[in-house]
């Protein structure tokens, strides 16, 4: 939340580098830029955001109950709230969760009133820390509010959820983590959880190092520094303290899955892949509609494998993602990985390969990927 830069997917051409690369590098050399005049005013700023939380941020009550359960959703909708926001509460709430709403932008009186039809509570802050700071800011008033959950999970509107009838949240209650989330990554000897979607144990919240996470986050309006602090530093500060963390959705089973994969699955796997450059996203095609060759099965997932080496299976293979391990979100980036991730999931929809996603969630997703394509 807080807005992403929009990268038009473009043809990579041998020798040229494509616009959203050097876009991409160039907001880079931005936030290092920036990082110079910010080391004087972020802590100011934080000073003062920290006063603003701790004499209580504005906040509203909906007309849900709070019960055992809370889910914090953070969301930034400056231009007015998107349908499918509603659907998420109220999935959320039919699994038995206290939505605790966190607006990283004000909120019209219309959405504040259509808002509090599905939520336990509606909080206002400002965009400082972007999604880290919404975590922080909701988890310091839940606690000045005197709730503790028995589970909290956090989640932020990058992410379209629920695709699906199956539901990851009591997956993720029944799993051995203490913190539960949909992708682990693993950096050199970094772990973390991807932060858009994960799940806590009630016990975790009164441990001191996750408390002492929270207390000690220092917010800033640096992007790359948010991550580093707060997805980095949050897997970092889980691991040193022996918090058991991990993914409903690892790596590992995918690659289970794929070895184990029959002739059809793979092919399906093939057509529907969906890779930024073209010249891995033509050899994906042929190599799903060529036959005859008797070593075809060992070639397509030799071929899976070296694409993941340098992408994530679940936006590089999104229709195997979903068919073999039931993954239930989608990303509204405008990324180009994330604008062929949508791409190709909404050409396996209107294939009638996937089945269709909630009305809201289609039209979104259509609209965003029309857009970022053009």
């Amino acid at each position: 939340p807080g807005g992403d830069a929009q990268h038009p997917v473009e043809v990579e051409r041998p020798g040229v580098i494509p616009g959203w690369k050097i876009r991409r590098e160039l907001g880079r050399l931005r936030q290092q830029l920036r990082a110079i005049p910010e080391a004087i005013w972020d802590p100011i700023a934080r000073a003062r955001h920290d006063r603003l939380v701790r004499a209580g941020l504005p906040h509203m009550d909906g007309k849900q109950a709070l019960g055992p359960k809370v889910a914090i959703v953070l969301l930034f909708q400056p231009r007015g709230l998107a349908d499918s926001l509603f659907l998420m509460c109220r999935h959320l709430a039919a699994n038995g969760y206290a939505v605790l709403a966190v607006s990283n932008a004000p909120l019209s009186g219309a959405d504040k009133a259509r808002l509090a039809d599905h939520v336990w509570r509606v909080l206002e802050r400002p965009n400082f820390g972007y999604d880290f700071g919404g975590y922080r800011d909701a988890i310091w008033s839940l606690r000045a509010w005197g709730v503790r959950p028995e589970r909290l999970v956090i989640l932020n509107d990058s992410i379209w959820f629920p695709l699906r009838d199956d539901d990851p949240l009591a997956r993720m209650e029944a799993s051995p983590f203490d913190v539960a989330g949909t992708i682990l990554r693993e950096r050199g000897d970094a772990r973390f959880l991807e932060s858009y979607f994960f799940s806590v144990r009630g016990a975790v919240l009164d441990q001191p190092v996750f408390r002492s996470f929270w207390d000690d986050l220092r917010l800033t309006s640096n992007k790359y520094k948010v991550i580093r602090r707060g997805e980095r530093g949050f897997g970092a500060v889980l691991r040193a303290g022996g918090i058991d963390f991990g993914a409903m959705f690892p790596t590992a089973d995918f690659d289970a899955a794929i070895a184990a994969a029959d002739e059809s699955t793979l092919r399906q796997t093939l057509r529907y892949m969906a890779a930024v450059d073209p010249q891995v996203q033509a050899k994906g095609a042929a190599l799903a509609a060529a036959a005859g060759d008797p070593a075809w099965l060992s070639n397509a997932r030799a071929f899976i494998r070296q694409v993941l080496e340098k992408a994530q299976f679940y936006s590089s293979f999104p229709v195997a993602a979903v068919t073999l391990l039931g993954y239930p979100v989608m990303k509204k980036s405008r990324e180009p990985v994330s604008a062929k991730w949508r791409s190709a999931w909404l050409r396996a929809v209107d294939d009638k390969v996937l089945a269709a996603p909630p009305g809201p969630i289609l039209a979104e997703a259509r609209g965003l990927t029309d857009e970022a394509m053009k």
